[in-house]
């Protein structure tokens, strides 16, 4: 029994998957309500239920209706168009072993992760491998907007990494430790710069605007997803589905927890997983594109400074004070 207690974060895929979808509901929901669009209620009288019942699966139709389709594979692609999507969602599979999911109590089973000293690492490294799994795939269908979107996704990676791992590794100098176990807590009051940098570094792996350049629809319709069809599309679907819940959780953890037993752990870490993911709505609904370069100078400029200022606020909390 305590060995099937200890192994419970084997479910962190699943968990992140079914509350995934629940949270690209929520990023469509706040998308609507902010543009004033009224849509489907949650619930409808039974005399209505032929009509529609609910926009909650929503998310998971679509899913399920691309892994129905065909998957066209263009002549000109190599492997690698194949193996992209599935190395992907490989690799954020293996992320959520590594994001505690309502890490209450003690021992193995209340760290709701896989743990150990250089857990954080771990989780750039796989993060990465998301990115450039979906870069190698894309481009290896020969497709020109695939290229240009190869390249702005390049670009985006290189300004945005800096500041995501400076604003994290401020939350490390204050826990002395790379575990993302140990470096948990309220961490938005000590180090509002660090949870900043972050969040803002989130928005950029997510594709939420204004740092949707790599994919924007309108220019190069779609970027590296452009060829995609069918069952390797629906992969893709899927890969977003489980970073947007990696993503929202891991700010969770290291910036909103706080230590709770049992299920008051789970509704602490599932309200707060919600307000994320609707604060990534609002910022998605509220602001227009960038330009690349306009992107890449911001995040060089104002998002590199923040995880600076991060830097040095946690340098001053741990030796000055």
């Amino acid at each position: 029994m305590q060995a099937a207690t200890d192994l419970v974060w084997l479910l962190n895929p699943v968990i992140a998957f079914v509350v995934g979808l629940v949270l690209m509901f929520n990023l469509r929901k706040v998308f609507a309500r902010v543009q004033s669009r009224r849509g489907p209620l949650l619930w409808l009288p039974d005399r209505w239920k032929d009509i529609n019942r609910s926009k909650l699966l929503q998310p998971l139709y679509d899913i399920e209706k691309l892994l129905s389709k065909k998957t066209i594979i263009p002549h000109t692609a190599t492997p690698f168009f194949t193996a992209g999507p599935i190395m992907a969602l490989s690799f954020a599979v293996l992320l959520t072993l590594f994001v505690p999911v309502a890490a209450g109590g003690t021992g193995a089973a209340g760290k709701g992760a896989v743990d150990f000293a250089f857990s954080l690492v771990i989780v750039f490294y796989l993060l990465v491998g998301v990115t450039m799994s979906i870069i190698i795939g894309g481009t290896a269908s020969a497709s020109l907007f695939a290229a240009i979107g190869g390249v702005r996704e390049i670009e985006l990676m290189l300004a945005n990494e800096i500041p995501f791992i400076l604003g994290t590794f401020a939350l490390a100098i204050t826990a002395e430790s790379l575990s993302v176990h140990e470096m948990m807590g309220f961490n938005l009051i000590f180090n509002p710069f660090a949870a900043m940098a972050v969040f803002i570094a989130i928005l950029v792996k997510l594709h939420i605007k204004p740092f949707d350049i790599p994919e924007a629809d309108a220019e190069i319709v779609g970027g590296l997803t452009t060829e995609y069809s069918g069952k390797l599309l629906g992969i893709l679907e899927i890969t977003k589905v489980i970073m947007l819940f990696a993503l929202s959780a891991l700010f969770v953890d290291l910036f909103l927890w706080v230590p709770l037993p049992g299920l008051w752990a789970w509704a602490w870490f599932l309200g707060g997983v919600l307000v994320v993911g609707g604060a990534i709505g609002f910022v998605n609904a509220l602001f227009a594109r960038f330009r690349i370069d306009q992107a890449t100078k911001w995040l060089f400029r104002f998002s590199t400074l923040l995880s600076l200022t991060a830097i040095a606020f946690a340098l001053i909390g741990r030796y000055g004070l």
